[in-house]
């Protein structure tokens, strides 16, 4: 990279006619994109040892300073003395991003309020100060900051619930957790209990009302709660909360407006409901009903299950090809060659792979790259430990709202890790069906070693790795007296 030109730099238009603002390099030009990303690469300069900003290249492609580069200009603030991208032109966007800060959050006696003080030093120190800018610019976010400023809205989490809309206020409360502005709490959970609360208060049956509020709290809810117990809830148990509820509801109101109404139920009326739903509506009603049996709403009767149906895996040459791709095209995303490694190297479920933080991968003091999964943690060997470096160390996203996380995919959510159904997405979007990949995988690393080996390392139960070794047709039952003849 290299320094940008002069103000004034013509503007290009690309094939489609849109215009993309790019500025002249001695290379030639580059987008605005690129210019701040280099503008924003701090670290140690080969060519000098400082440690400062690095926009420039040597000519081994190696970031350097723009001293080592040549010359390349100032990108020093004239404000705070630091180098880095300008906003403004001799104003840095960190000096620009303070400011609006300080704007944003200022009570009415003109200073920053205090208890929101951390907040505003979270959020300046954040690596790319233009994701804070942007996320400024935003519909809601200064309304709601003012709210909170003002002491209009009581800044706890029972003051969060009152804010609307929904998604930029849960935005910021997991910055003001990650902020230790608030307690922090189970975002899943609150989340659902919020939602099942407004949820059951705009229903109109007085008496489905009780019915469904008896449900949720003595089962649905108190079930999240167990889980909650013993660690913050996976993402997507919400969701199945809200599908449970409203299959409740649907089915109550279904049954209520039939001549014996719910207590009435015959077996032979919920027969006839099953043949029209769907795999997911039998398995929410089943467990509603044996509630409703047990609480002597309903007499004993009992829906049909669903048929499991089997995701036919991928085959080992499109595992294969997929692997290669990962590792070898470049126009994959980073987040999406890691993720598919995972996937078909060590068959891990895809909220798993959420959930991974940078701590579970280590280096030894002879630079090998392990990852743990289970005990012993599982090597990643050559070529594949090259993308997961080159990931670690150049491409980890930054956002706004995870600035400084220890997710190895950071959510746009602080606190949080990426959504499993974005990695699903995202996954989908290239053409690799995540199931189908997962099982193929799994099946044959399981025709490789013995499932007990698989499971202790993958973190699978070992009942799961013989399931998919006996569905690969593999055998161990000869592995200990072939690994003697061997020795």
């Amino acid at each position: 990279m290299r320094p940008p030109a002069p103000r004034g730099t013509p503007r290009r238009r690309d094939p489609d006619g849109a215009v993309v603002a790019v500025r002249s390099w001695p290379e030639g030009p580059v987008c605005s994109g690129c210019f701040a990303t280099a503008c924003e690469t701090y670290g140690t300069c080969p060519g000098c040892g400082t440690h400062r900003l690095l926009p420039g290249r040597d000519t081994r492609g190696r970031p350097v300073c723009t001293d080592c580069a040549g010359g390349l200009g100032d990108f020093t603030c004239s404000r705070c003395g630091k180098e880095g991208w300008n906003h403004y032109r001799k104003v840095c966007g960190r000096c620009v991003l303070t400011d609006r800060l300080t704007d944003a959050l200022t009570d009415d006696t003109g200073q920053v309020s205090p208890p929101l003080v951390p907040l505003l030093t979270y959020l300046a120190a954040m690596p790319r100060p233009r994701t804070g800018i942007l996320w400024l610019t935003k519909p809601h976010t200064r309304r709601l900051l003012d709210e909170l400023a003002h002491g209009r809205v009581p800044l706890t989490h029972h003051g969060m619930d009152q804010l609307s809309p929904p998604r930029a206020v849960a935005h910021l409360r997991h910055l003001l957790i990650a902020a230790g502005v608030l307690t922090p709490v189970d975002a899943t959970l609150n989340r659902t209990t919020v939602w099942a609360a407004d949820y059951l208060a705009d229903l109109t049956s007085e008496e489905e009302r009780r019915v469904l509020q008896r449900y949720d709290r003595w089962v649905l809810h108190r079930r999240l709660e167990h889980t909650a117990r013993a660690g913050p809830l996976l993402p997507g148990r919400d969701t199945n909360h809200r599908y449970q509820l409203r299959q409740a509801h649907e089915f109550l109101t279904w049954a209520r407006a039939r001549p014996g109404g719910l207590d009435g139920l015959a077996q032979a009326d919920l027969d006839a409901w099953a043949t029209t739903a769907t795999s997911g509506q039998r398995t929410a009603v089943r467990a509603f009903l044996a509630w409703t049996a047990r609480t002597g709403l309903s007499p004993q009767v009992e829906v049909p299950l669903p048929l499991h149906q089997q995701v036919p895996p991928i085959g080992q040459a499109e595992r294969i090809r997929w692997i290669r791709r990962a590792v070898h095209d470049p126009q994959v995303d980073p987040v999406d060659a890691v993720v598919i490694l995972l996937l078909l190297l060590y068959a891990q479920p895809v909220p798993t792979i959420s959930r991974l933080k940078l701590t579970d991968l280590t280096l030894d003091h002879d630079g090998r790259l392990a990852i743990n999964l289970g005990d012993p943690p599982a090597p990643v060997t050559a070529p594949f430990d090259r993308v997961f470096l080159d990931y670690l160390q150049h491409a980890v996203p930054v956002t706004t709202g995870n600035p400084h996380s220890l997710w190895l995919f950071p959510g746009r959510h602080a606190t949080l890790p990426l959504h499993p159904n974005s990695l699903r997405l995202r996954l989908q979007h290239l053409g690799l069906a995540p199931a189908a990949a997962r099982i193929g995988a799994l099946r044959h690393l399981a025709a490789q070693a013995p499932p007990a080996i698989i499971s202790q390392m993958l973190g699978y139960a070992t009942t799961t790795t013989e399931r998919r070794s006996k569905e690969a047709a593999a055998t161990w039952a000869r592995y200990a007296a072939s690994r003697a003849q061997s020795t």
